[in-house]
């Protein structure tokens, strides 16, 4: 199904009714376009997991309602009904190997289709395909996922959740450990995968550098609400603002303006790409330098 989702007047309270009731969320209003990458950011305690966790329906909102494609969410909606939501929604943890545990690579990948009902064949064939997707050779697949590297486990864990084709996938701070070489291919993999299954990604980083290059929508938190939403070249747009917030801006902005700085305008650069293909266009060059 298509995975639009709407968040209205959503507010989430944990504990509520105890003396330890904390509020999570309050207010929260935005919009996922579907097939798009939506990054969300905001510093630690913002309220970007907290959130996150009512995308799956591991959280249910105590205020507001949740539209996801067809499904509505409300604090009346009893956790059974959200199985319809869980079978089309993928989950990617920070650290997801931690969450390995067959005996074998294939069986791994297997275990959450055959739990939505898929037969022993048809889990068979999706983790096949999720599994070259991510890289990872069939010499792998009779392999313990304990004996294969860190990055590798990390394929296998995310084939996991490929295999059950989700029209969401969330993507919680995926990179989170990866040397530099690592992360991008990892994040290129999740760009790939979204244009060519067509899926809405949602990305939760600290990586501003991944949101200037991947994103097409971005969505800002602050105190448990979203204060701001829009393109990465809106978002970016204000450095003074950001920096407000204790976020970050993109390398390849800070060195445009420095630049502006000295008299050299660029216009609206947010990655490296654009920074060098601008630049070689000021300084004559034809070609494009990446």
């Amino acid at each position: 199904m298509a995975m639009a989702i709407n968040f209205k007047e959503v507010g989430f309270t944990y504990q509520l009714g105890t003396p330890f009731a904390t509020p999570g969320l309050h207010a929260v209003n935005f919009t996922i376009p579907e097939k798009a990458f939506t990054a969300v950011i905001g510093h630690t305690g913002s309220g970007k997991s907290t959130m996150v966790q009512h995308l799956d329906g591991l959280l249910i909102p105590t205020a507001g309602k949740i539209e996801l494609g067809t499904v509505t969410i409300e604090p009346a909606t009893k956790l059974r009904e959200l199985n319809a939501v869980r079978a089309h929604v993928g989950l990617v943890f920070q650290f997801p190997e931690a969450q390995l545990f067959e005996q074998s690579v294939i069986r791994d990948v297997m275990f959450g289709p055959k739990n939505f009902g898929k037969s022993e064949d048809e889990a068979h064939q999706a983790a096949v395909q999720a599994l070259r997707l991510v890289g990872m050779a069939a010499s792998y697949d009779e392999r313990s996922p304990f004996d294969l590297s860190g990055g590798q486990m990390r394929r296998v864990a995310i084939a996991g959740v490929l295999a059950m084709e989700p029209d969401l996938l969330i993507l919680d701070e995926p990179t989170a450990g990866l040397d530099p070489a690592g992360q991008t291919e990892l994040m290129e993999l999740f760009a790939k995968l979204q244009r060519e299954r067509a899926m809405a990604v949602v990305l939760i980083t600290h990586q501003m550098e991944d949101v200037a290059k991947y994103a097409d929508h971005v969505i800002v938190f602050e105190k448990g609400t979203v204060i701001q939403e829009g393109s990465p070249s809106e978002i970016f747009a204000d450095e003074a603002w950001l920096k407000a917030r204790q976020l970050d801006v993109p390398l390849a902005r800070q060195f445009a303006d420095q630049l502006a700085a000295k008299g050299i305008e660029l216009t609206n650069v947010l990655d490296m790409e654009q920074l060098a293909d601008q630049l070689a266009e000021r300084l004559g060059g034809h070609a494009n330098v990446h």
